[in-house]
């Protein structure tokens, strides 16, 4: 398995670890970081919650205590986290994925899940997923696409978690229909469309602390600071839930696209408006892309 794949095209650079989760590790424009770089000593250590950005399958953020019910059975996943009695994001992020093809500008990674031993505390249904990432003289694109490959239909949801650079000044832009408000466990409780949780205008990141899913989001989101390019967030019509995590102090934030809030899949009132319900055989698949503003 390749250790790091290195890709160029035009003014960028990125890497891509196969083995960490399918992450990348770095994504560059003349030099400039465009996502956060991963610390050489993130990589030795294989964490990929450092990583510059990471793929979220077969679910997105948490499941409130690893128990859902589906199809008429009750299932309870395994703790992923430490610390957390709520698994978060998936099973993609940490596992090692297989080079499927490589060339210079781009890659496509698989993995296969089997529910079997404790892979099946992890995720209960049986999948393929497929990361294509590629460069382009405008920027960065990545299409995830998953496949149910188990006997049964099965729940699924897709995202990304990608990490940029909190420079001075910082501003992100998005329109959204709302937020949903947490609870001390960090899961949601209630919608709110209040003023405060707009940022169709822009705010500056770090005036609060956020950790929030946005629903009703466009696809669309800016990001600028003080003497910068802005750096465009795209993403197709799947994802239209926009996670903003500005952990105080820190040097990034996250803005992440994902196809569903967290812990829908527990919510029966939530039925037919959260993850997606693939037949066996049946497929999903969304794509995003990280440009960069070019002004004359």
């Amino acid at each position: 398995m390749a250790e790091q794949i290195d890709l160029a095209a035009g003014d960028w650079t990125a890497a891509v670890s196969p083995r960490i989760g399918g992450a990348v590790l770095s994504l560059e424009r003349q030099g400039r970081p465009i996502l956060r770089p991963t610390p050489q000593a993130a990589i030795a250590a294989e964490d990929v919650r450092q990583t510059a950005c990471f793929p979220l399958v077969p679910y997105a953020n948490r499941i409130g205590g690893g128990q859902f019910r589906f199809d008429g059975a009750a299932y309870r996943l395994r703790p992923n986290l430490s610390g957390s009695r709520h698994p978060l994001h998936g099973v993609g992020w940490l596992r090692a994925w297989s080079v499927v093809a490589a060339d210079a500008h781009s890659c496509r990674l698989g993995l296969r899940h089997r529910p079997a031993g404790m892979d099946g505390e992890d995720w209960p249904f049986a999948f393929e997923a497929e990361q294509a990432i590629s460069l382009e003289p405008t920027g960065m694109s990545l299409r995830l696409t998953v496949t149910n490959t188990d006997a049964r239909p099965a729940p699924i949801g897709l995202g990304w978690h990608p990490y940029f650079p909190r420079r001075q000044g910082e501003r992100l832009t998005f329109a959204a229909g709302g937020a949903w408000l947490n609870g001390p466990d960090l899961l949601p409780t209630q919608a709110t469309d209040a003023p405060e949780w707009r940022f169709s205008a822009g705010r500056r990141i770090g005036e609060a602390a956020i950790d929030n899913d946005f629903h009703g989001w466009d696809g669309r989101a800016i990001l600028e600071a003080d003497g910068g390019s802005p750096v465009r967030l795209k993403a197709d019509r799947l994802f239209d839930v926009l996670r903003i995590y500005t952990p105080p102090g820190a040097d990034f934030y996250a803005v992440e696209p994902v196809s569903h809030r967290a812990d829908v899949i527990s919510d029966a009132s939530a039925a037919g408006r959260g993850m997606a319900i693939l037949a066996p055989g049946e497929s999903l698949s969304g794509a995003m892309a990280i440009e960069v503003e070019l002004r004359g």
